[in-house]
């Protein structure tokens, strides 16, 4: 008699302790806001277009349902956004990206490239607001550097020739880098403050 009874037991409760907490939040919908215009400079577009495209998938990783609403705070205000349990407001994204720290040439030939040290300054604040009154829940002022070494240009020089070329995708993706690192941080703290 006791034998059937804890087989039972057992098998009830092996599905209870089985259960995965992190599948419970999976329903818990984050749309990401655009940038307000008034925010609205070349420089602070880039940042923010660049954290704006990695917090869904950052998002997404700490166990939410995230995607981009493709619409403004005041346009969510106005009714006009996907449904969502809370939204993400990138503003404010700055960078001073690409700075050469220190560099050195190096040529064989009369062909040189100069190596540089190049530091990247990201940094942005980051607001989540509730879903459905839009009121905000937390802010955060977020920001990363990224240190790399990395040829910044080309040069050709001969007798009667010199010529240089600047290697700016270098200084961009180095940017592009330090702001998904303040993405990824913003999704950690969002799950913070999403799930008490």
């Amino acid at each position: 008699m006791k034998c059937p009874l804890l087989l039972g037991l057992l098998l009830v409760s092996t599905p209870v302790f089985a259960i995965n907490t992190s599948i419970l939040y999976r329903g818990d919908r984050i749309g990401v806001l655009r940038m307000p215009e008034r925010f609205d400079r070349a420089s602070e577009r880039a940042v923010s277009s660049a954290i704006e495209e990695e917090l869904p998938s950052a998002l997404h990783k700490q166990g939410f349902e995230a995607f981009d609403t493709q619409r403004t705070y005041d346009e969510a205000r106005n009714g006009d956004a996907p449904a969502a349990a809370f939204y993400v407001e990138v503003v404010g994204a700055h960078t001073d990206g690409g700075n050469n720290a220190a560099g050195i040439d190096v040529g064989v030939n009369g062909v040189y490239t100069t190596v540089g040290l190049l530091v990247s300054h990201v940094a942005a604040e980051v607001r989540l607001y509730d879903g459905k009154t839009l009121a905000l829940i937390d802010r955060w002022y977020l920001g990363e550097k990224n240190v790399t070494v990395a040829p910044t240009s080309i040069s050709l020089a001969s007798r009667f020739l010199f010529a240089e070329l600047a290697m700016p995708l270098v200084r961009a993706g180095q940017s592009r880098n330090a702001a998904h690192d303040v993405a990824r941080e913003a999704a950690a703290r969002i799950a913070g403050a999403a799930r008490p």
